[in-house]
């Protein structure tokens, strides 16, 4: 039975979250963090809502634009079906970051309940744009890790915050999940790229990518988790915060089809057969810890660290991105839907990732009675190990910068933010494909099929704004 391996994107996401490019702060601007006592809190650190008197509500929206640029490595940077150089693949996509909720002190100096609305893991990457075009053959480098991904969950979190004595609050949240992912992706089910097609029986070839087999596949799915945490601030220089997300498991079902070349079809004709398609992607728990200190009337300054504890769910095999294709009666895609191959049913992506720990430090300024001026600096490592990287597989160390402002008109606040990411140049030069340790979820037996190594080089902005109301 023979695998079409398939690497889904996790180019960008919402803030602390590593396997991908790790953005602190992409939600409710500078200076949101499990320590600071606004709506965002019930993302952050509920326990932190226990602080927010009255009513407030917020709707913050990101967006941020991402660049990726990947070169191979790989054969000295040439493709072996046709002698010419790889293309280098590119990614140029726009991800929406958003957070929609409100909470209400309904017990003054006691009760406040939260809800909020967002989308904590987003993501994709579409390398179509530098392929020849929208339509096959794709000739890049990575077309064997995906093609173009598009990932997207959506939170819904009611929450809850108890201010157990002056200056001591708890509080937890349970979040509701909607998970999406479209993926497009090619393979070599029989593994011979780079190989003459007239030498291993199949005539002579008018297309060095003859081969290839396309699965595209779209499926959505939920899941559940929770937050909880503690946040001191007796003291104004001295305001903690401790949270933790339990991460989850990304799951989604779906349809997608399987389009196989004419050399690969029983009927001589290129061939598409409907299949059914579930993806199981684990998420990683999240610590998070930060500072506070209101030093004068103006001035408010900040540290934070968040502990992504990726290793604690994807040390294993249990990490890999399971992904399950059969045709629509739930057997392997085969004879019997016209092709002269069998496609193995259980597909994975090697996923043994690293924990992460990222850094922020913050500030504020309050100019005005109406104007509020701040900046935050976050350092960010990557999980993704080089075994593991491919151009859908991806995940930079970094460093961020955000500068924003507020101005408040009445009861109404108005916000800008605007966010910066330097992104580190990875070169991998022995992935996961090199491997040769027998474990068919890493490495394909040779004739290899593809390599992840190469050259991975990115950048990432992000604007904002935010609305909040009062009263």
């Amino acid at each position: 039975m023979l695998p079409i391996a398939t690497y889904i994107a996790l180019l960008a996401s919402g803030p602390a979250s590593a396997g991908a490019i790790a953005a602190p702060a992409v939600t409710a601007a500078p200076d949101s963090g499990a320590a600071t006592p606004d709506v965002a809190a019930v993302f952050y650190n509920p326990a932190a809502i226990a602080a927010v008197p009255g009513f407030s509500s917020m709707v913050d929206l990101q967006l941020a634009f991402i660049r990726i640029d990947a070169t191979a490595t790989r054969n000295d940077g040439t493709d072996p079906n046709t002698g010419q150089p790889y293309d280098v693949a590119t990614a140029r996509v726009k991800v929406p970051v958003g957070l929609l909720g409100l909470t209400w002190q309904v017990i003054p100096d006691r009760l406040t309940l939260g809800f909020a609305a967002n989308d904590p893991f987003v993501g994709g990457g579409d390398y179509r744009s530098t392929e020849q075009g929208e339509v096959p053959p794709y000739t890049g480098h990575q077309r064997y890790h995906g093609i173009n991904t598009q990932i997207l969950t959506a939170s819904f979190t009611p929450a809850v915050g108890v201010t157990v004595v002056d200056g001591l609050h708890v509080g937890a949240g349970a979040s509701y999940y909607l998970d999406h992912i479209y993926v497009l992706q090619a393979s070599d089910p029989m593994g011979t790229e780079g190989v003459p097609l007239d030498q291993i029986g199949m005539g002579v070839p008018t297309d060095p990518y003859a081969l290839d087999t396309y699965l595209e596949g779209s499926a959505t799915g939920h899941h559940w988790g929770w937050n909880a945490g503690l946040f001191f601030d007796r003291f104004p220089r001295a305001q903690v915060g401790l949270s933790w997300w339990s991460g989850g498991t990304f799951r989604a079902s779906g349809d997608g089809s399987v389009d196989v070349p004419a050399l690969l079809s029983l009927d001589e004709v290129r061939t598409v057969v409907p299949a059914k398609v579930e993806v199981s992607m684990p998420l990683a728990p999240i610590a998070r810890l930060y500072l506070a200190s209101q030093l004068n009337e103006r001035w408010k300054v900040g540290l934070g660290m968040d502990w992504e504890l990726w290793n604690l769910r994807c040390g294993g095999e249990e990490g890999d991105i399971d992904i399950k294709l059969t045709n629509e009666n739930g057997q392997a895609i085969g004879q019997a839907d016209g092709v002269a191959i069998e496609i193995a049913t259980q597909q994975y992506a090697p996923r043994r990732l690293w924990n992460a720990m990222n850094g922020v430090a913050t500030v504020g300024f309050q100019a005005n009675d109406k104007l509020w001026l701040g900046g935050r600096l976050g350092a960010n490592q990557y999980a993704v190990p080089d075994y593991a990287l491919s151009a859908t597989n991806l995940d930079f160390a970094n460093l961020g910068v955000v500068l924003g402002g507020r101005y408040r008109v009445g009861k109404v606040t108005l916000g800008l933010a605007y966010s910066k990411f330097f992104l580190f140049t990875r070169e991998v030069t022995d992935s996961a494909w090199n491997l040769q340790d027998g474990n068919e979820r890493f490495s394909p037996v040779t004739p290899y099929k593809a390599s992840a190594n190469g050259t991975y080089s990115g950048a990432a902005d992000a604007i904002g704004l935010r609305v909040g109301v009062d009263l």
